[in-house]
């Protein structure tokens, strides 16, 4: 059978390259940790100046007050965990995602620390969406029934607090 050896070349073949292209997708898919660790550096993005304290140098608590999500009613706080992150990288990110969905483009972002959300008793959501690099700070004071302005003080309170340990760094 003169096709039989080709056929077994060809199928060696198939096997190897389905291994190579199984091990090249596994690494491109490889998803980013789903625990945040305190070391991890964030970025919320600023988009006007009256979100940012020049005489600290830091953004507002403004910035990292939770809204609902509509889709699951949960209050939260985007970020973007911008840890091995060039400044490039992380201004695209803003640029496809953030810019696209805010009011104005942002002029600079606040950096800090996860450890200043776990300070607060609040943890993450690692949810990788819209982007891979894409946090959510959840774990806010939130009571059935209650209005939200009966709410706000608990949120506002731990927002001060961190937003006081988020350095603004102005757009390039």
């Amino acid at each position: 059978m003169p096709g039989n050896p080709l056929r077994r070349q060809i199928r060696s073949h198939l096997r190897n390259l389905f291994k190579m292209l199984s091990r090249t997708w596994r690494s491109f898919t490889r998803r980013l940790p789903a625990d945040v660790r305190p070391e991890e550096t964030l970025s919320s993005f600023v988009f006007r100046q009256d979100q940012v304290d020049r005489k600290a140098n830091t953004i507002r608590h403004t910035r990292l007050v939770p809204r609902r999500n509509r889709e699951n009613h949960r209050l939260e706080v985007s970020v973007c965990r911008s840890n091995e992150l060039s400044e490039e990288q992380i201004w695209t990110r803003c640029s496809n995602y953030f810019d696209r969905t805010a009011p104005d483009p942002a002029i600079g972002r606040g950096v800090g620390l996860a450890s200043a959300v776990y300070a607060e008793k609040l943890g993450f959501d690692a949810d990788g969406k819209p982007y891979p690099k894409h946090a959510n700070i959840v774990g806010w004071h939130d009571e059935t029934g209650k209005p939200a302005d009966e709410l706000k003080h608990f949120w506002i309170d731990r927002a001060q607090r961190m937003a006081a340990q988020f350095s603004y760094r102005p757009r390039r």
